[in-house]
């Protein structure tokens, strides 16, 4: 069993550049400090599936809860983010276990960890702070034309069909605006929500 005790504010856990081997137990625990959020971002993860497992535990050992746990396949888009995994953790300790069993072996896993990050980076719309924030966490300040905890959603979907259907209003309600003769579907004309 191999075992690791990681403190840095950020790194990567893999099980190495080639497949795992069989009968593999591994675990590694991420220190940071009390309260602290950790998050865990799944790059990469290939195992068999419910077989060979990745336990990720809130705390600093088993009896801590556990917060995921994935086994099969876990691939990111090709354009984009959205499908990749980001665990997080808040007591200032992650626990990640991995176990395979004797049969097949296939190509592991990749996570990234950073403690105090913003989540998903704030999907590249937004930066991180701590500005204003009463706890001293980190959060996304977005950019204008996107919202959520980690900017990923958009005020105006669609940018409101601009130019030629509308446009997106960012004052007050921040909703779509629709040019004459364009209405979003079960809306009345001239205007109507944005689209979550």
């Amino acid at each position: 069993m191999r075992e690791s005790w990681l403190t840095e504010l950020s790194g990567l856990l893999s099980d190495g550049p080639v497949n795992y081997k069989y009968k593999t137990k591994c675990t590694w625990l991420i220190e940071g400090y009390p309260n602290a959020v950790l998050r865990l971002r799944f790059n990469h993860l290939a195992t068999e599936c419910s077989w060979d497992h990745m336990y990720v535990y809130d705390g600093d050992s088993i009896y801590a809860p556990l917060i995921a746990a994935f086994s099969g396949l876990v691939v990111p888009e090709i354009r984009g983010n959205e499908s990749v995994p980001e665990v997080e953790t808040t007591s200032g300790y992650a626990l990640l276990h991995f176990f395979s069993d004797a049969a097949y072996n296939l190509t592991g896993f990749s996570i990234a960890y950073s403690i105090n990050s913003c989540p998903n980076n704030c999907s590249g719309h937004g930066r991180c702070s701590t500005a204003n924030s009463a706890s001293g966490r980190v959060y996304c300040e977005c950019e204008e034309y996107w919202k959520g905890e980690a900017c990923n959603i958009p005020y105006c979907g669609g940018n409101c069909g601009s130019p030629g259907r509308g446009y997106c209003d960012l004052t007050g309600e921040k909703l779509c605006v629709c040019n004459d003769s364009w209405q979003g579907e079960g809306r009345k004309k001239g205007t109507h929500p944005l689209l979550e």
